[in-house]
């Protein structure tokens, strides 16, 4: 009978491990992942939306190739890979909205690169994007 996972792996105690990681170094995206850091809200004409004083307005440090998207039958009960390749849209530097929030604050994972907080979202949490230096509408 094989014991159960233990409660403190590597000198850290799992039972008050926090959705945070420590990560040195560089990160590289996969699939339409993109690595965000969050920016302060600053007041203007345009809406901002925010969840509870958290913002979900970042800017992309990083960002994945892209992804082979679903595709399912009319029924929706069979579900298979795409043959046609679908490139990520957002590009490093550029300002995202992210929806999806959770009631406690980000629903997205939190790491801490290089001693700055950023998030992991996918491209599909993107509610819209802003190009700096390009026209808006």
């Amino acid at each position: 009978m094989s014991s159960p996972l233990p409660i403190v792996a590597s000198g850290v105690d799992m039972r008050d491990a926090k959705r945070e990681e420590w990560v040195e170094g560089s990160l590289r995206m996969l699939g339409d992942r993109i690595l965000v850091k969050p920016i302060e809200l600053k007041l203007s004409s345009i809406v901002i939306a925010f969840h509870r004083g958290k913002t979900v307005r970042g800017e992309v440090v990083a960002v994945g190739p892209g992804e082979y998207p679903n595709k399912f039958n009319a029924e929706r009960s069979k579900v298979w890979k795409s043959k046609v390749f679908r490139a990520t849209e957002v590009r490093v530097g550029d300002l995202v909205e992210l929806g999806g929030l959770d009631i406690g604050g980000y629903a997205f994972p939190q790491i801490i690169l290089n001693g700055i907080m950023h998030l992991i979202a996918s491209e599909k949490d993107v509610c819209g994007f802003e190009r700096p230096g390009e026209s808006t509408y």
